[in-house]
């Protein structure tokens, strides 16, 4: 029964209806203790908290995971750092961290829309592995340190590709890499072939490593030239840019700008390796650099995508520059494995006839134009400029996850959508081998569900136009 916390001075014995009065007014003056509900970031801790809390619908889940993916996605292509050449500075973080740990293996890995790409590892093959196979995957699904002191007796990863494969994967060790803003970019991690813990001293260790990690990313930011082709950064060249567009407009000056972008070159990278694609990478740089004047600016806005500002330059005068620097390009020669290697670029070149000059859309405009080069063949130069509908053709360097749907949507791939217009997108995959010539694309974070017909492909990449 109901005990009651008080004592009740009555005259003669208690009856039930006067016990019942009794307890129905201390009830009505008692507060009723709101209810011990679990948060949704805590599995095992009550709190309290006034009020039921409804659960969120699976479509509200679905849209905060794809905008939290949106945002670290963001952060990631404003390092511009993916699909970039070895670096000294990583190769020797993971290096230190294998002889530290005394491991076989040690990555950073940098973790896009569909794959695992490894900036540095030591003991490993180097190879980049679709995201879904990738002990990364978990640590930026978690944002937090992933220990399997035994992956092969342990439920989550005993079928692992990484674990039942040639690498024979049975320890690992990883935490988050984040940008200084704290998105989680990619991992660092130790991986043994034997089971093993780790003590707190190692723990600490990785995570003081993590920390110097971001640090670095943040001063990347800061730098204006390119390590390997000594060119403006992609920072550094915006920044340069917009001022000059600004100069040239309070001026009226003509203002012109080429992006070129070389051809299939990650079959280069695929074929012959990332050192062959350095060195062509530096040849085509200094061939290009050759061409220009002081004044004009050059910079490395992509892993193989090159911009050219040109001040005081007609659209005639900017077509000029940009053939000759296509006939540089292609006349290039390369001897790789024994064999001669040739390369081209596709070129687009774009101007404002208002003089009213914006980087950004000289920017979108030259890329419209590239992706027309590329459409037409390759090896050419296309050119734009302000028309009626000046966001006709527009496509914009992104760096969204993605999936190509097809087989009457019983077959999904993940993708990393590389560039996106109104009429079309760039996408890259772990392979296009099985993905046929029309499919839906996917873009969760955008609401894009859009029907596609591929107009060209590489073994890693789709170029496609929106039907």
């Amino acid at each position: 029964g109901l005990k009651l916390g008080v004592r009740c001075r009555i005259r003669g014995a208690p009856t039930e209806k006067k016990m019942s009065k009794a307890a129905n007014r201390l009830m009505r003056k008692t507060p009723v203790p709101p209810p011990l509900i679990r948060t949704p970031d805590t599995k095992d801790s009550l709190v309290e908290r006034p009020g039921a809390l409804k659960p969120p619908s699976p479509a509200k889940e679905g849209h905060v995971e794809a905008q939290r993916e949106a945002d670290r996605l963001n952060a990631l292509q404003d390092l511009n750092i993916l699909d970039t050449p070895n670096e000294p500075f990583f190769d020797n973080i993971v290096e230190l961290m294998r002889r530290m740990f005394s491991v076989d293996m040690a990555i950073i890995a940098l973790v896009d829309g569909h794959r695992s790409w490894p900036k540095a590892s030591a003991g490993l093959g180097g190879i980049e592995v679709a995201r879904k196979d990738a002990f990364s995957h978990k640590v930026v699904e978690t944002g937090k340190m992933l220990h399997v002191p035994d992956a092969l007796t342990d439920r989550h990863f005993s079928t692992h590709p990484m674990v039942r494969g040639e690498d024979g994967v049975r320890f690992y060790f990883g935490l988050p890499v984040r940008s200084a803003d704290g998105q989680i970019v990619g991992t660092l991690a130790v991986l043994d072939r034997t089971p093993r813990h780790v003590q707190p001293h190692q723990i600490d260790a990785l995570k003081n490593m993590a920390r110097v990690l971001t640090d670095h990313l943040a001063l990347r930011k800061l730098a204006v030239s390119d390590g390997l082709t000594g060119v403006l950064t992609r920072r550094a060249f915006e920044t340069e840019g917009q001022r000059l567009a600004a100069l040239c407009s309070r001026h009226r000056h003509a203002l012109s700008l080429i992006c070129f972008d070389l051809d299939h070159f990650k079959a280069i990278n695929d074929t012959y390796g990332h050192q062959a694609g350095d060195k062509v990478l530096t040849e085509v740089a200094a061939a290009c650099q050759s061409l220009l004047r002081e004044s004009d600016l050059f910079g490395r806005v992509g892993g193989e995508e090159f911009g050219v500002l040109l001040p005081e330059t007609s659209r005639r005068g900017a077509l000029l520059v940009a053939e000759k620097i296509r006939r540089a390009v292609s006349e290039l020669r390369f001897t790789f494995e024994g064999k001669v290697v040739g390369v081209t670029a596709s070129f687009g070149v774009a101007r404002d006839r208002n003089r009213r000059h914006d980087l950004s859309k000289l920017m979108g405009w030259a890329d419209a134009a590239m992706y027309r080069a590329k459409k037409r063949g390759r090896n050419c130069c296309v050119a734009l400029g302000v028309s009626s509908d000046p966001d006709a053709g527009r496509r914009r360097r992104v760096l969204k996850a993605g999936q190509v749907v097809f087989a009457h949507n019983s077959a999904a791939i993940d993708c990393t959508v590389r560039s996106l217009g109104a009429d079309g997108a760039g996408v890259d995959m772990t392979s296009t081998t099985d993905v046929p010539d029309r499919f839906q694309l996917v873009i969760r974070s955008d609401g894009l569900d859009a029907r596609c017909r591929v107009t060209s492909r590489t073994p890693t990449h789709l170029e496609v136009d929106f039907k």
